[in-house]
C-alpha cells in the first residue's frame, strides 16, 4: 500500500539521500520512493522540487529540511498560541511568551523565535494558517424565492423624539461606555431579507426595545405579500436565519409549517452560512444609512419610505453614478431585480391574506380531552386562569376525543383545536372561550331552572345516531322500543333461521387414527353414615324417634348409599303397616 502522499519528512530524506548518492546510484533511490509513494517518476521530481526544494540540477544543503526542534514541542508551541485566541478572534499569546512558558515547563525549543515561527508557518500550524483552516463551501439555490435569508440588526439611528434623530456614536457607545447603550429604551431595528438567487435586498425598520415575534411576523408578511411600488414578493421554500428567540418561537414555527416553509437555523458562530444577508446589512448601513446624517428623518414612517425608495433603486441598479449589478464568476452582470424577475409561475408562491396568516400563527401544541359536556378547559398564555372552550356542534368531535390545542396570538384568547379525520386529514376549528361564570360559578349562558331550557346542538355523531334510531325503529321511540325488547328493523331481518336451509355438499369419509386412552379410573362412592341417615329420616319418616334410630342402625350397621336412602323410609313405612294389621 502506498503511504500518505503528504509525508514531507520522507521526501526531505529522499532528497538528502539523492544528494549523497554516488553517480549511478540515484535511480534506485527514486524507484524505491516511487513504489513507496505510489507515484510516477515525473510526479516524484515535481514533488521533490515543490515541497522540499530539491532538483537534479543542483545540490541542496545537507541539513535542509531538518531541525533540532522536535515535532511534539513544535505542536505544543502552536497549540498554546491557538488556544489563546479569544471569542472576538484576537490572539493574546505570541511565540516569545509561549516559548518561554513551555521551556519553563520542561519543553526543549532550541531555536530562535523567528525560526520557530518559520517552522510553524512551513507546517501550516501557525495561528494565521489555522484561521484559514475552515474551508468555505459555496452554496447554491435553485431559483428566485427558493431560499430567503433573514437577519435583524440595530440601525445606526437609535432615537427619535420631537422630530429629531440621533446617530450611534462609537465614542459614546462602544468605548467602555456600554451603559449609554442600555439607557436607550427604544432602539431602531433593521430587519433585512435577502433572496439567495438574485441577491435582492428587502428591508424595513422598527422602533422597539428588542426583537420579538410580532415584529418578525409583520416583517415576513411585508416581504412576502405584494406591496404597492415593489415588484419583489412571494413565499420561499427555505428560510435561513440564526437561533434567535423570536425565530424559534412556537408561533413563528407554526406559521412556517402551515405555509410549507422549511426553517434552517445556523449554529452559533457560523454566520457565514447566511453570508448573503450579512453582506446586505453592511451594504445598507454604508450605502443607505450613511445618507441619514445629511438628510434627517422625523419618524420611522419617514425612514421606511426613504428605505423603500432606496432599495427599489438599488435592486434595479438605478442609483446614479453606481454599478450595483450582481457579479458572479461565469455570469453576465445583471441587476438584482432583473434576475428575480426570471422567476417562473410555479416558483412564485403567493402569500395568503394577512388575516389567514394570523390564524396560522399558533402557539405551542398541547392536548386536551373532550369532557362529557362537550367542552375543554385550557389556559391561554394571555389569560390569568383556565377558560372553558365549548366544542358542541362541531362535526367530527365527540366526548372522549383527544384534541390538539394551540393558542393564537390574535383574537379574544382564541385557540385552534384539531384532530385527525377518518381519512387522515386534520379537522381544524378556531374557538374562543365562554364568558366568565357569574359570582356563583354558573355559566352566564346556562338556562335558568324553571324558566328556560336550552339543549346543546347535536354533534355530527349525535345526528348520525338519530338517523340510525329511525332505521332500527321506524316511527317509534327508540328508547321505549329497546325497553320493550322490540326487535330492530321490525323483526324482518332473517338473522339465523336461514342457516337451517343450507345444503351441505356430500363429503367423503375421512380415515382417522384410533386414540389410545388409559383405563378409566374407578370412583369410589362412600355410604352415608348413621347421623346423615338419621337427619334424612327425621324429615321423611313419620314419628321418627330413638327407637326407630336403633332399628335403623340394626338394619344398616355399615350405612347406606345415598341412592338407596329411599329404601330405608319405605322399610319403616312397611313396618308401620304390619303393626297396624296385627292390631286389627
Amino acid at each position: 500500500m502506498p503511504i500518505e502522499a503528504t509525508s514531507r519528512d520522507y521526501l526531505a530524506d529522499v532528497a538528502r539521500r539523492l544528494d549523497a548518492a554516488p553517480h549511478g546510484g540515484k535511480q534506485a533511490i527514486k524507484i524505491e520512493a516511487c513504489q513507496l509513494l505510489g507515484i510516477s517518476l515525473a510526479t516524484l521530481h515535481a514533488r521533490l522540487q515543490a515541497e522540499v526544494g530539491w532538483s537534479s540540477g543542483r545540490k541542496t544543503r545537507r541539513d535542509k529540511g531538518t531541525t533540532r526542534v522536535g515535532t511534539a514541542e513544535l505542536m505544543a508551541l502552536a497549540t498554546a498560541q491557538r488556544e489563546s485566541i479569544r471569542k472576538n478572534d484576537k490572539q493574546i499569546l505570541y511565540t516569545p511568551d509561549a516559548a518561554e512558558i513551555l521551556e519553563s515547563s520542561g519543553y526543549d525549543l532550541p531555536a530562535s523565535n523567528s525560526h520557530l515561527n518559520r517552522l510553524m508557518r512551513n507546517r501550516k500550524i501557525n495561528v494565521a494558517a489555522q484561521r484559514q483552516a475552515k474551508s468555505v463551501q459555496t452554496l447554491k439555490s435553485l431559483h428566485p424565492n427558493h431560499v430567503h435569508q433573514v437577519d435583524p440588526s440595530l440601525c445606526v439611528l437609535y432615537y427619535m423624539k420631537n422630530g429629531q434623530q440621533a446617530m450611534m456614536d462609537s465614542d459614546k457607545f462602544y468605548k467602555n461606555k456600554l451603559d449609554n447603550f442600555f439607557k436607550v429604551k427604544l432602539k431602531v431595528w433593521r430587519y433585512v431579507m435577502y433572496d439567495h438567487t438574485s441577491s435582492l435586498d428587502c428591508f424595513k425598520y422598527y422602533e422597539a426595545a428588542g426583537e420579538n415575534s410580532s415584529i418578525l411576523f409583520d416583517f415576513l408578511m411585508w416581504c412576502w405579500q405584494k406591496q404597492e411600488g415593489r415588484e419583489f414578493h412571494g413565499v420561499p421554500k427555505i428560510l435561513m436565519w440564526d437561533k434567535g428567540s423570536a425565530n424559534t418561537s412556537a408561533p413563528i414555527k407554526a406559521l412556517l409549517k402551515a405555509m410549507d416553509v422549511e426553517p434552517i437555523e445556523h449554529k452559533a458562530g457560523a454566520a457565514n452560512v447566511k453570508g448573503g444577508v450579512e453582506n446586505a446589512q453592511n451594504i445598507i448601513e454604508t450605502k443607505f444609512e450613511s445618507r441619514l446624517k445629511f438628510e434627517p428623518v422625523e419618524s420611522v414612517e419617514e425612514l421606511n419610505a426613504a428605505a423603500l425608495a432606496w432599495q427599489n433603486a438599488f435592486n434595479a441598479d438605478l442609483i446614479p453614478r453606481q454599478d450595483n449589478r450582481l457579479k458572479r464568476p461565469g455570469m453576465t452582470p445583471a441587476a438584482r431585480l432583473d434576475i428575480w424577475l426570471r422567476i417562473k409561475p410555479e416558483e412564485l408562491r403567493l402569500c395568503p391574506p394577512i388575516e389567514v396568516c394570523r390564524a396560522l400563527l399558533a402557539g405551542k401544541e398541547e392536548t386536551r380531552t373532550v369532557s362529557p359536556k362537550l367542552e375543554i378547559s385550557f389556559r391561554h398564555p394571555a389569560a390569568d386562569r383556565r377558560r372553558i372552550y365549548p366544542v358542541a356542534g362541531l362535526d367530527g368531535i365527540v366526548a372522549g376525543d383527544v384534541l390538539t390545542v394551540r393558542p393564537l396570538l390574535f383574537g379574544n384568547l382564541a385557540i385552534t383545536v384539531s384532530l385527525p379525520r377518518f381519512d387522515g386529514a386534520d379537522l381544524v376549528y378556531r374557538l374562543e372561550p365562554e364568558a366568565l361564570p357569574d359570582e356563583n360559578g354558573f355559566p352566564l349562558a346556562a338556562p335558568i331552572i324553571g324558566q328556560e331550557y336550552k339543549a346543546k346542538p347535536d354533534t355530527d355523531a349525535a345526528k348520525a345516531g338519530k338517523r340510525m334510531d329511525e332505521i332500527a325503529y321506524p316511527g317509534q321511540d327508540a328508547d321505549k322500543a329497546r325497553e320493550k325488547q322490540v326487535a330492530p328493523f321490525g323483526g324482518q331481518l332473517n338473522a339465523h333461521s336461514h342457516l337451517q336451509d343450507i345444503t351441505f355438499p356430500a363429503f367423503l369419509p375421512r380415515r382417522g387414527t384410533a386414540m389410545s386412552l388409559p383405563d378409566m379410573v374407578a370412583i369410589e362412592v362412600k355410604p352415608m353414615n348413621h347421623v346423615q341417615m338419621a337427619t334424612w329420616c327425621a324429615k321423611h319418616v313419620a314419628g321418627w324417634d330413638t327407637d326407630k334410630y336403633r332399628q335403623m342402625v340394626a338394619w344398616y350397621p355399615d350405612g347406606v348409599l345415598e341412592a338407596d336412602i329411599e329404601e330405608v323410609a319405605e322399610r319403616f313405612r312397611g313396618s308401620l303397616r304390619l303393626v297396624a294389621v296385627a292390631g286389627a
